[in-house]
């Protein structure tokens, strides 16, 4: 009897310590499945407002399309005295960097901005041109905050990459109000601007500091969307870099969780 105990304990220890400690599990990231692709993307800001007649006649349809054509972020700044407009200061950022071209709407697409009517055109160069440095996000809401989960990676190395900014601006789909010069009795406004991640700083922070190549970065954004309609809200992510061309902060590459 007492040697069968013995050959008992000694099974019990060895199933004991042959267990796995719960603390050596991997821990998991919210940037797990995140896969930056080698992909160019489209990049078009579109100045407007509710009290602009061109706006709604030819300058919503110019932003459709020009996210329609494909891996294309959008995004509608709103002007003031629109109900929606950003504050006075972000939109003073857009414009010292990328103008209006005489009045709104005004459609910049990348670098150009005057792309206006021909939006859609330089976002689809945009999405055909080489890749530096690819972009994966996605977004998730909880208790009145949408968090963005942002992954990159630098498909060649990048020399300077302290001269690199990136930011996340928050969207929002389905706005119902009034919009004058619009065929609709119920128009409906998407990618409206709402908040950017650096406040009223439109191109961002830098945030990237490894320039190798196959290089990769994680960053969270957070905003908070209480008295938005969070099932509506998503967020672009665009990297800019730092220059002395026509704009300063030249466009690189851009993404959405939409």
């Amino acid at each position: 009897m007492k040697r069968a105990l013995l050959i008992l304990a000694a099974i019990a220890i060895a199933l004991t310590s042959c267990k796995k400690d719960p603390q050596e599990d991997p821990q998991t990231s919210p940037y797990d499945n995140l896969n930056p692709q080698k992909q160019s993307w489209g990049f078009c800001i579109d100045y407007t407002g509710s009290w602009c007649y061109y706006c709604g006649q030819w300058g919503d349809a110019a932003l459709h399309n020009a996210v329609n054509v494909g891996n294309t972020v959008g995004m509608a700044v709103k002007v003031s005295p629109d109900p929606q407009a950003v504050p006075e200061a972000l939109y003073n950022s857009f414009t010292s960097d990328r103008p209006l071209n005489g009045g709104t709407p005004t459609l910049a697409a990348g670098d150009v901005t005057d792309a206006d009517n021909s939006a859609a055109s330089y976002c689809a160069q945009l999405v055909s041109r080489p890749c530096t440095i690819g972009i994966d996000a996605r977004h998730e809401v909880k208790d009145g905050k949408l968090s963005v989960y942002v992954k990159t990676k630098n498909f060649e190395a990048i020399p300077n990459i302290s001269d690199y900014y990136m930011v996340a601006y928050l969207l929002e789909d389905g706005l119902h109000y009034e919009q004058q010069g619009s065929s609709s009795s119920d128009p409906v406004h998407d990618f409206v601007l709402r908040k950017a991640s650096s406040g009223n700083v439109y191109y961002g922070e830098q945030l990237m500091t490894d320039g190798a190549a196959n290089a990769e970065f994680t960053h969270t954004f957070t905003f908070d969307v209480n008295g938005y309609n969070a099932n509506n809200c998503y967020a672009a992510i665009v990297i800019y870099k730092k220059t002395t061309g026509a704009v300063t902060y030249s466009y690189v590459n851009s993404h959405w969780t939409k």
